[in-house]
């Protein structure tokens, strides 16, 4: 499935609310940054308790999304990962494109480098596409998570790095011999629906990342260690060698709920 898909139907919206209901097109920027909330200091490192107790300090993180859309789709109240269609139900009402590296450990504002366009029809979830082209491509080398630093627990740390990609290392096998689609690559690459209840009225879109919520689950006591002079150790990417703290962050970084949220600002 490509973005053309999602453009065409973002035409449709524009022109039919256009003719007879008032609704308007609506132009807007877009921004991305990690969470000012956790009190971030750009160029610092980050340190925070996880949820299994481990003392994490991250120095790197780095987020790419390559697309932003924004959907009438009602958001589900379950959180955590959950694989959903690549064409969702309902309408899309907004677009971004272009897409960003985002500095996760910066709470400075950075713009992706195309405008967003929408309408002022009001949008429900906002779904994030993972991806540096077609999101249904077989393979993409683009590193969509870059993370590095240090977890300790108990007197024992785990210094780590992980570059997660979305390509053929996360392919899924067909549900059953008699789907052979199911599964696609986009399903992984799209991470949907994400609560964001708002009416676009040119106001900046601002995606706010907290990077907690990626090691939320990660028991770093399973990490695969690279390096025992200076000790290293590194998240795997690839699913079929993933042990439980691969899955965790991987699981956490496609998380619907917890890692993302968006607001309108000024």
């Amino acid at each position: 499935m490509s973005r053309a898909v999602f453009t065409s139907v973002l035409a449709l919206l524009g022109a039919s609310c256009l003719d007879s209901t008032g609704n308007r097109l609506v132009g807007f920027k877009a921004q991305a940054s990690g969470d000012p909330a956790l009190g971030l200091v750009a160029g610092q490192p980050y340190t925070f308790t996880s949820g299994r107790g481990y003392e994490v300090t991250l120095t790197t993180a780095r987020l790419f999304v390559g697309a932003v859309y924004l959907s009438t789709l009602e958001p589900m109240t379950a959180s955590g990962s959950v694989e959903a269609p690549c064409v969702t139900p309902g309408l899309i009402t907004g677009e971004v494109r272009g897409g960003l590296l985002v500095d996760v450990l910066d709470p400075t504002p950075q713009v992706f480098p195309a405008p967003g366009v929408g309408s002022d029809v009001p949008t429900r979830s906002a779904q994030l596409w993972l991806t540096s082209g077609d999101v249904s491509a077989a393979d993409d080398s683009q590193v969509i998570l870059h993370v590095e630093g240090t977890a300790a627990r108990g007197g024992t740390s785990w210094p780590f790095v992980g570059k997660l990609t979305l390509g053929k290392n996360r392919a899924l096998p067909p549900r059953s011999a008699a789907l052979p689609s199911a599964n696609p690559i986009c399903e992984q690459r799209i991470v949907t629906p994400i609560p964001f209840a708002a009416a676009l009225d040119g106001r900046a879109v601002w995606l706010k990342v907290d990077p907690r919520a990626y090691f939320a689950s990660v028991n770093f006591g399973t990490l695969l260690q690279v390096s025992s002079t200076p000790p290293s150790y590194a998240f795997r990417d690839d699913a079929a060698t993933a042990d439980q703290a691969d899955n965790a962050l991987f699981n956490g970084l496609r998380a619907a709920s917890g890692p993302y949220r968006l607001e309108l600002v000024p």
